[in-house]
């Protein structure tokens, strides 16, 4: 665990001011996409950037999952107004944050410690009475606000809302932002936890739950702290293509090569397509010499 650590420290220093300031205009969409997949939305990730960017939010899907992702945007949004604040009140963060996410989902519950028992679908956990909340959670804020913001910190704040489950709904999205808010206010970047890790990650707050096995949460959550560091270093780290040179999107790269964008990103999960370069929001950009190569 200590080798993941100092690689992590290591990446960390990789990324530059302005590389930090490209990568949290991509994560606006990226950690809304992600986070509320593995709730259970159903919007795509090009949806979700519709949604988030253009506000877009007519179409096909429960007008809810729309609203999730707008929600989650603004939330985002609202923990990076308070990455460089001096001092503040954790508490009132939380439930902040909450308020944002739940925003006309359910404005009666929003910003609001539950008062009914609930359960975590397919976990053998028993959850702290609602009456013990609202002590629980003044508790847990007055011990993030004496220490010392660090991945740890981070770590175990993502872990106690999981286990205290304050809230009717949303706790995992409130759990990860503030999470996040922590390891950005230490000098890190967010976690990024993929939908395709949604078990996984799931596995590991349980077995700590059920098992007391604290080595292999923080395992896992350093794990995947370094997998996406190492994207973002992947990604913005690499030295921007020259200005005249003749960058396409990925829409516009398929239509070039004839190919459907699904073919284009089927050779990207499998690693035989890299992107060149990206915009300042984080999209992909691709080169015509790639396209020889793809034809």
């Amino acid at each position: 665990m200590h080798n993941i650590f100092k690689q992590i420290q290591e990446l960390r220093l990789q990324i530059s001011p302005e590389s930090f300031e490209a990568i949290i205009k991509w994560l606006r969409v990226e950690l809304t996409y992600t986070s509320n997949h593995i709730e259970g939305n159903t919007l795509t990730r090009e949806e979700t950037a519709l949604t988030v960017e253009e506000g877009l939010t007519s179409g096909s899907k429960p007008i809810k999952d729309y609203l999730e992702a707008k929600n989650h945007a603004e939330a985002f949004d609202y923990i990076v107004s308070l990455i460089s604040q001096k001092k503040i009140n954790y508490e009132d963060v939380i439930l902040k944050i909450h308020s944002i996410i739940l925003n006309g989902i359910d404005d009666h519950n929003r910003g609001r410690y539950r008062n009914v028992r609930v359960r975590i679908a397919g976990a053998d956990v028993v959850l702290p009475n609602p009456l013990k909340v609202p002590d629980l959670m003044r508790g847990f804020a007055e011990k993030l606000d004496k220490k010392s913001d660090s991945v740890l910190k981070a770590f175990e704040a993502h872990y106690k809302l999981v286990e205290i489950h304050p809230f009717v709904d949303g706790n995992g999205r409130t759990a990860r932002l503030l999470m996040n808010l922590i390891l950005m206010r230490a000098g890190y970047l967010p976690m990024v936890i993929a939908p395709i890790e949604r078990k996984r990650y799931i596995s590991s707050i349980n077995s700590r739950n059920t098992k007391g096995n604290l080595l292999g949460y923080h395992g896992y959550m350093l794990r995947v702290l370094k997998k996406s560091l190492d994207m973002y270093v992947k990604m913005f780290g690499k030295q921007k293509a020259e200005s005249d040179a003749p960058l396409m999107t990925i829409g516009e790269f398929a239509k070039y090569c004839g190919v459907p964008v699904s073919t284009v990103r089927y050779y990207l999960r499998i690693k035989k397509l890299e992107p060149v370069s990206y915009t300042n929001s984080g999209y992909m950009l691709f080169s015509e010499e790639q396209a020889k190569l793809l034809k």
